[in-house]
């Protein structure tokens, strides 16, 4: 672990180094990072956490969200510190971002579901894309919302990229405009009004409610499966989307 950073109340970035100075393999935008934790009094702990930054042949970022019960991501939050070495298997998944992107990229996610979302935004701008690109974010409030100023500043590179962040709950000192777009959920209704539904490739990730939701409501407004592709943060069996 090379460097700690302190993103939201509940998530925080990890940025990990190889050991012996080597390059890391290089992973596509979206792909996760498998780990085996070694924490005294418990046996070996196997978790997958989203790469979230794009490919840049020296780091891997991963941003984990402290679970209330969560084994491994309260040691991350509260032992791990520089220097901890950690057993990381190579990046791997199938949701990813396209190598060639040819339509307008719809990034929709809920909570720490953002984590793809950022490395796909940072390697759309990196390869200056010629489409409309929309980041999509819904969390509580300004307290949990993790990396906003990062993509406020990506975004700011394109006049393409259009960034809505939704506050389910804001709190009383928030003012709209400058620490969210939106109070309240992202509904059908926004969704479909304020998206390219007809021509877009959407990436979505997020709680299983929230996958559940977004799916469905493309699908039955006529967005074909071939352009819907997710990614579940939670445990499999509990995978109900469309």
């Amino acid at each position: 672990i090379e460097e700690i950073i302190e993103e939201s109340s509940v998530i925080k970035s990890f940025i990990l180094r190889p050991a012996d100075g080597s390059p890391v393999m290089e992973h596509k935008p979206g792909q996760y990072l498998t780990f085996w934790f070694e924490i005294d009094g418990h046996p070996p702990v196997k978790r997958n956490y989203s790469i979230s930054s794009a490919p840049n042949g020296a780091t891997y970022r991963i941003s984990v969200k402290r679970e209330p019960m969560g084994l491994a991501s309260g040691w991350l939050h509260e032992k791990a510190g520089t220097g901890a070495v950690l057993k990381v298997a190579a990046p791997a998944g199938e949701f990813f971002l396209a190598d060639n992107v040819e339509r307008p990229i719809v990034l929709l996610s809920g909570g720490v579901g953002l984590t793809p979302m950022v490395a796909m935004l940072e390697a759309l701008v990196a390869r200056d894309v010629d489409v409309p690109v929309h980041y999509l974010h819904g969390t509580h409030d300004r307290a949990t919302h993790a990396m906003r100023d990062h993509v406020r500043q990506l975004a700011s590179k394109s006049s393409l990229i259009r960034v809505a962040d939704f506050h389910q709950t804001p709190q009383a000192d928030e003012v709209a405009g400058r620490d969210y777009d939106h109070a309240g959920i992202i509904t059908d209704e926004w969704l479909i009004a304020n998206t390219p539904a007809v021509d877009a490739d959407y990436y979505i990730c997020g709680p299983r409610p929230f996958l559940r939701h977004a799916v469905s409501a493309l699908s039955l407004a006529g967005v074909r499966s071939d352009r819907i592709h997710y990614e579940f943060f939670g445990p499999a069996d509990e995978l109900l989307a469309a």
